[in-house]
């Protein structure tokens, strides 16, 4: 692929990257809240005042944020220690969403930068090809040289692979702390 269509590739890859991105972090911290709302209802003691609390601090964002209602409504609530349930699975295709979408605008912004270098060396290229006179180079002789290739989300290892386990593992400890896991 050309620089020119690299360039626009990086472009569409940085914006659907924040496309995929921002919804699946809305529906995955909604469908925590609600995960949280829903399997405190029922403790009692000491607990139950801090708990209140946490509901009624859920209830103020469910209602303040009423324009986010489609994710208010339609987020899975997993079901942790029901095993493989429908809830579940779309859960952890959205959660893996957040990570594959942080990887499409790494990857649209590595492609930028080395676009933004290509073309710079281009005009550096054209400058001492000028200086030659006439036996130099032209730009589009310059730039029909140039292959870019393609840049793919699979190899990014750590943000697509590795960061969503470590969080993963995180939220499992804390959830297992607050006393919202059992087992």
């Amino acid at each position: 692929m050309t620089y020119q269509q690299a360039g626009r590739v990086a472009v569409i890859k940085r914006i659907a990257g924040w496309i995929i991105f921002i919804p699946a972090l809305l529906s995955t911290l909604i469908s925590l809240l609600n995960f949280i709302n829903e399997h405190t209802k029922t403790e009692q003691g000491i607990n139950a005042v801090m708990l209140d609390f946490v509901h009624v601090m859920v209830d103020m964002v469910k209602f303040n944020t009423s324009f986010l209602n489609v994710f208010w409504y339609n987020s899975p609530v997993p079901a942790l220690g029901q095993g493989v349930t429908t809830a579940n699975i779309v859960f952890f295709i959205i959660y893996w969403l957040i990570f594959v979408g942080l990887a499409l605008q790494a990857s649209g912004a590595r492609m930028s930068r080395q676009v933004k270098h290509i073309r710079e060396g281009i005009q550096d290229q054209l400058i001492l090809e000028q200086a030659k006179g006439a036996e130099g180079r032209t730009r589009p002789q310059i730039e029909e040289r140039i292959v870019i290739p393609r840049h793919t989300i699979l190899v990014q290892y750590f943000p697509l692979y590795i960061l969503p386990i470590v969080i993963a593992v995180v939220a499992y400890f804390v959830l297992k702390i607050l006393g919202l896991i059992a087992g």
